[in-house]
């Protein structure tokens, strides 16, 4: 029986994923790899600090320590949210339908803190989730499902009771693990994907939740 939604928070409530990939793109090129969107693509979901060391790992840089490109990405994302940062089409419709079935409602992000409270403020509804948490100084970021674990035990709910919001595989990956349902609403790239039909429900937007039956 569901009680509890958790929504992540990139590509779910904010339209930021080309905002990540443009950050993402600029900051690595600045230390001299050759990016673009697909290989973005390849850490979607991640904490940011392991996107830096996965790349890091894969295409070693000179002149920048790795604490320091995450530094700089942090900072380039952080300024074009505030820039450019749009609600993504449908959060005000589903919190409201969520909230009316008397559903506990958190954030999980793999985004650091001080990102999310970021984009909570540029959209106005830092009162609409009972918990918010990071991944930022969790022991393990996704698809590992230690996020929607703890969110569940500050929700006092039971991880089979939560339902989680995702867009991406990394993200529906540690929903399941965790022995939650999960909504796929993955990028317009990826609607065909065969990986996310272990999400529960795949949807193109917010707009289709009130469309959709938990119990």
């Amino acid at each position: 029986m569901i009680k509890a939604v958790i929504y992540d928070m990139d590509g779910v409530i904010i339209d930021s994923e080309p905002l990540w990939r443009e950050a993402i793109i600029f900051t690595f090129n600045n230390v001299g790899l050759d990016f673009n969107e697909d290989k973005c693509r390849i850490t979607q979901g991640m904490r940011l600090i392991e996107v830096v060391e996965y790349w890091y790992a894969k295409t070693p840089w000179n002149g920048k320590t790795v604490e320091e490109v995450e530094a700089d990405l942090l900072k380039k994302v952080t300024e074009l949210i505030i820039e450019k940062g749009k609600e993504m089409e449908g959060v005000a419709t589903s919190l409201n339908h969520f909230k009316a079935k008397g559903y506990k409602i958190a954030l999980a992000s793999s985004s650091a803190l001080s990102l999310i409270d970021t984009v909570l403020k540029q959209l106005n509804i830092e009162d609409e989730f009972e918990v918010v948490n990071s991944a930022e100084y969790l022991d393990y970021g996704k698809p590992h499902p230690e996020i929607f674990i703890k969110t569940a035990q500050h929700l006092n709910v039971k991880p089979m009771d939560c339902l989680v919001i995702e867009d991406s595989f990394h993200g529906v990956l540690a929903a399941k693990s965790a022995v939650m349902k999960v909504i796929a609403i993955p990028e317009e790239k990826y609607h065909n994907d065969a990986r996310f039909s272990i999400a529960d429900y795949n949807i193109k937007s917010l707009t289709e939740i009130e469309q959709l039956t938990f119990e």
